[in-house]
């Protein structure tokens, strides 16, 4: 009896793919999304508050415009809180190739408890600043890079750990923001309002600290052995967080992805949509107060937007494993639903519309975002992933830092959102049509089972040729 019980315990800790520790990865790969994304993206919460206390700090020092007389200082003069948030969210994506660097050299391991560490320093750091630009290094830049070690260790872990059920794994990652979002927003509000900005900072970095602890089961998934048996021998000793050497990225960035016409194209459209998908959720409570809505009932949407998020992502994951459904249908129908939401935003004269706004922008959230990971992990070879989850980060990061800090600029200049929103939602459409370009030249179902040719091993695979499905040998799709 005490045998069959070792042996039932040996067969749930196998680190292989698609095991029952695949699935504890994928959990604790979304308690870690969850904690990092749901605090970066209810920052929003505290620019009230950091603007009320830096403005008064503003008066007495006198010293702040004196740092920022060049033009960019006309963005942050006013509505500069924006860029502490965005910066810190657009840095999670920015530095992704050198996040992939770190992981290409290390492994998912080392690198999401690097990252767990330098965001809890990060937030720690951050409750001191007596001056607001002192909030761009303690917190922006490097909690922006921890998290983007975190961000790309998660799905690429799960890239490896996952065949027949990625794209499900896939989306229960992504629902982590979701999860995130709407448990980290009240929590946020609550110490706002039980203690000041500062001790919030220090009471979230303890919490955070669990991300070092979870990103532990991070160990690369165990290989088959030649002979076809299904583990390697009892008496073996595995080396965690060291890659196979077949399997180890010949380059720390292999920059051959863009010869991938479906990567590219998909790349480019999340690029542009991005610059104007989070600007309406970092403005969302300054928006509400505008509207003369309390700050508790502008949280309370956040948890709106994290439900339907969610169940969005989790339904990505599910439309997407389904053989006959095209993934690229499901993020272009996420774009298109995000646009329309921030057309709704743009028309708001009350909370209700502010709450038909938050169901309706997590589910596209959800839809898109989800379905974008699923796609860039896929069309690519599995040595590549790495790189191309972390390029791609870099373009969209940059749209994201700038998109928010614009939206404030211009409603500065005219004393209203509803330009800036209604200038999201069309850049938003423009992203949608590009991904007409990518149905128009892949006739091919992503799920549909390719046609396999072998190639001799070395051979890059060509633009029009994007692998979709893992094989055991070096593959190309024939038309």
């Amino acid at each position: 009896m005490s045998r069959l019980g070792n042996l039932s315990f040996r067969t749930v800790c196998r680190k292989e793919v698609d095991s029952p520790w695949s699935w504890l990865v994928c959990i604790c790969a979304s308690i870690i999304v969850a904690l990092f994304f749901g605090f970066s993206l209810s920052v929003g919460l505290m620019f009230p508050v950091l603007m009320e206390y830096f403005q008064t700090t503003r008066e007495r020092t006198g010293k702040f415009n004196a740092y920022f007389k060049i033009s960019i200082g006309t963005f942050l003069n006013r509505r500069h809180e924006p860029w502490v948030g965005s910066v810190g969210v657009a840095g999670t994506f920015m530095l992704g190739p050198l996040s992939s660097v770190i992981i290409n050299r290390l492994g998912c391991r080392p690198a999401a408890f690097l990252g767990g560490l330098i965001c809890v320093a990060s937030l720690l750091l951050s409750s001191l600043p007596s001056r607001f630009p002192l909030l761009f290094l303690t917190y922006s830049f490097p909690f922006g890079f921890g998290s983007s070690c975190l961000f790309v260790s998660c799905y690429v872990i799960i890239s490896q750990y996952f065949d027949k059920k990625r794209a499900l794994a896939t989306g229960i990652v992504a629902s982590g923001t979701g999860v995130g979002v709407f448990a980290v927003a009240p929590i946020c509000q609550s110490l706002l309002d039980a203690y000041d900005w500062r001790n919030t900072y220090r009471i979230t970095a303890g919490y955070f600290s669990v991300v070092c602890i979870l990103c532990l089961t991070f160990v690369p998934p165990m290989k088959k052995k030649a002979d076809g048996s299904d583990d390697v021998a009892d008496n073996q000793v595995e080396m965690p967080d060291e890659i196979p050497a077949a399997d180890k990225p010949k380059k720390l960035l292999n920059f051959s992805i863009f010869k991938n016409k479906v990567y590219t194209l998909v790349t480019l459209s999340f690029t542009i949509a991005f610059f104007g998908h989070l600007t309406p959720r970092l403005h969302l409570v300054k928006f509400s107060e505008d509207l003369n809505v309390s700050a508790d009932a502008a949280a309370q949407l956040f948890i709106y937007i994290g439900i339907t998020t969610f169940i969005g992502r989790m339904l990505s994951g599910i439309l997407n494993n389904i053989s006959f459904v095209n993934p690229i249908f499901v993020y272009m129908l996420g774009i298109i639903l995000d646009g329309s939401c921030v057309v709704i935003l743009s028309l708001a004269e009350n909370y209700i519309y502010l709450v038909v706004f938050s169901i309706l922008f997590g589910a596209a959230d959800g839809l898109m975002i989800g379905s974008f990971n699923f796609i860039i992990l896929n069309c690519v070879e599995p040595s590549k992933r790495a790189s191309a989850f972390g390029v791609a980060g870099l373009f969209y990061g940059c749209t994201l830092a700038g998109g928010p800090p614009l939206a404030g600029f211009i409603a500065d200049r005219l004393n209203s959102y509803k330009p800036s929103f209604i200038l999201c939602a069309a850049v938003e459409f423009v992203a949608a049509v590009i991904l007409l370009f990518v149905i128009c030249g892949h006739s091919q179902p992503f799920h549909k089972q390719p046609v396999l040719e072998e190639v001799p091993l070395g051979d890059e695979f060509s633009g029009d040729h994007c692998k979709l499905d893992d094989t055991k040998s070096v593959t190309k799709l024939q038309p």
